[in-house]
Formats: structure tokens, C-alpha cells, sequence
């Protein structure tokens, strides 16, 4: 067991200054990004969508900034469960714009395949020689490519160490960058080879990234919204935390029986148990040394309410997580 307020909650400071430091570099390098690739954008339709991609990778850093300050603000009379859901809505609003721009590039793209519309990549003069700007798009496309990806994973381990799922997904959207970025290094390629659908089918291929991200957020927000049972970072299993709390609730001599909900509050989690005590002898201090025992089986659970009943209510039959 671990004591939720003991070096756990220095260890987290910690690690949450290293990530706020990480994520204003991560904003500058993005902003170079952005630079160089307006510099050799011309009309390449590849080039156009992965600026927009990079352009769209400023939100999660933002968010995460933002976030923290508004979900560290303390309860008050307006809003007495405090500030948490406020990063939900805000990863619910950046889902839907990294939806609706990933599904309007995809269309663009389409469209000028359909069209046989083909790229327009002019020439740039550098030290008194005309040079293809697709070939200084390479370079570029590198730069927006090999340090996204090594953000990527350093994001990915301390989202993991914090349990932060607004930094997982901005992990997995920087290491995924790499692929969006070889993408239009080969539509540049095809191009210069003489295949100028390469450039839109590579255009396509970095929208349909874009929408692939955008449909995970929305999906991660709206359950963060809803309270759907808490997963792990990735979002493939449930967390085991609802089992774990309701056979630890059980074990008491004094408890009949029980119900146990568990939802996510950020990073963190919170918890309400409904329990039939055998008998009502010393109950409220047993009631706050229960309480205060399950808080330490999981260091992401900050809170534990127990309410006891004579009767489980049926309604909750359906939500017992042990089923």
C-alpha cells in the first residue's frame, strides 16, 4: 500500500514541472516546424496538410498547459466538485476541430485526385541558383519528423509515471509525426519522378493521421464526460482499480456487502461506495478508517465516499464491478 499524501505527491510535482518544461520546448520546436514548412509549402498539397498537421499539434501541448491551471483551482460555492472536467471539455472541443480539419484535408486531397489536378512546386533562388523547392522540403520534413518522434516518447513515459491521458495522447500524436512527415518526403519523390498523383495520395495519407487522432480524442473525451469506468492509459483495458476497492470493501467483518463506482478526475480518481454494514456499533469512525485505508490501495485515488444502506439499491446491481 502507499500513502496518497506522502513522497508519491512530491514525486508528482516533479515529474509535472519536468513535463511543463517539456512542453513549452515541444510549442518553440513546433513553431520552427511550422516556419520552414511555410518557407517551401508552394503548391504541394502534401506539404499544405502536414502544416496543418503541425499547426493542430499546438492544441494538445496548449491544452495541457491550460488545463493544469484551471484543474488545480480549488472547489468554491459556483463550482463545489472543483475544476477537473474543464481539460475534458477542452480535449472534447480540440477532438472535434482535429476531426472536422483531418475530414476537410482528406476531401481537399480527394478532390484533386478525382480532378487530376496536378502540384504547382515552383523554384527558389539560393547563392544565385534557382533550386526545386520540393528538394528544400526534404530537409524540412526531416526536421518536423526526427524530433517530433523522440518527443513522442519521452512524453509517453512520464504520462505513464503520472498517469496523464491528455500527455499520453499528445505522446502518441508527436511519435506518430514521423509518419506523416515520410509520407510527404515520398510525395515529394513521386513528384519529382514524374508521379504527380504521388503528391495527393500522400496528402491523404497524413489527413486520415489527422482523423485517426481527432476520433480518439473525441472518443477518450466523451467517456471522460460521461463517466465510463476508468481505462488505462491506451484506452484498451478497463482499470482494475473497481474490483481491487470492492473485494478490499468486502473483506471487512463488518460489511455485508457492497457496491463500488470508480470515474476518472484528471489524472486522478475518485470513488463512491455504497455498503449494508452488519451493524451501526462505532460506525462513523469505521467509516473514516475505511476511507482512509482503501484511499491508500491506489495512489491515483484521491477520494472515497461511503454511504451506508440496509439495502443495496437495485439499480446499482447492474454496476457491480465485479460482474
Amino acid at each position: 500500500m502507499s500513502d496518497p499524501n506522502g513522497p508519491h505527491r512530491q514525486g508528482l510535482e516533479e515529474d509535472l514541472r519536468r513535463v511543463r518544461r517539456l512542453e513549452w520546448l515541444n510549442i518553440a520546436y513546433l513553431f520552427t516546424s511550422i516556419t520552414f514548412l511555410v518557407l517551401v509549402m508552394s503548391g504541394s498539397q502534401a506539404l499544405k496538410t502536414e502544416f496543418v498537421g503541425d499547426a493542430l499539434g499546438l492544441i494538445a501541448p496548449t491544452l495541457f498547459l491550460v488545463g493544469g491551471k484551471i484543474s488545480a483551482r480549488k472547489p468554491d460555492k459556483e463550482y463545489p466538485f472543483g475544476y477537473e472536467r474543464a481539460v475534458a471539455v477542452g480535449n472534447l472541443g480540440a477532438a472535434l476541430a482535429l476531426l472536422a480539419v483531418g475530414l476537410y484535408l482528406f476531401a481537399d486531397a480527394a478532390l484533386k485526385l478525382v480532378r487530376l489536378e496536378r502540384p504547382i512546386i515552383g523554384g527558389m533562388e539560393l547563392f544565385g541558383h534557382v533550386v526545386w523547392i520540393g528538394w528544400l522540403a526534404v530537409p524540412a520534413l526531416m526536421w518536423c519528423a526526427i524530433p517530433a518522434y523522440f518527443f513522442g516518447r519521452t512524453k509517453q513515459k512520464l504520462a505513464e509515471r503520472i498517469h496523464d491521458k491528455v500527455l499520453a495522447s499528445d505522446a502518441e500524436t508527436s511519435a506518430a509525426n514521423w509518419k506523416s512527415a515520410a509520407a510527404a518526403v515520398v510525395g515529394i519523390f513521386g513528384v519529382a519522378l514524374g508521379y504527380w498523383w504521388a503528391d495527393a495520395v500522400a496528402a491523404l495519407f497524413i489527413s486520415l493521421e489527422i482523423v485517426h487522432s481527432g476520433w480518439d480524442e473525441l472518443t477518450h473525451a466523451l467517456g471522460d464526460l460521461i463517466d465510463r469506468r476508468p481505462r488505462m492509459l491506451g484506452n484498451k483495458e478497463v482499470d482494475p482499480l473497481p474490483e481491487k476497492l470492492t473485494q478490499f470493501i468486502k473483506q471487512q467483518d463488518w460489511i455485508e456487502d457492497a457496491v463500488v463506482r470508480v470515474r476518472e478526475r484528471g489524472r486522478e480518481l475518485e470513488a463512491e461506495a455504497v455498503i449494508v454494514p452488519s451493524e451501526d456499533a462505532g460506525l462513523p469512525s469505521r467509516l473514516e478508517a475505511l476511507s482512509r485505508d482503501a484511499r491508500m490501495l491506489d495512489e491515483r485515488l484521491r477520494h472515497l465516499g461511503i454511504m451506508p444502506v440496509r439495502n443495496i439499491p437495485v439499480e446499482l446491481n447492474s454496476v457491480r464491478a465485479e460482474r
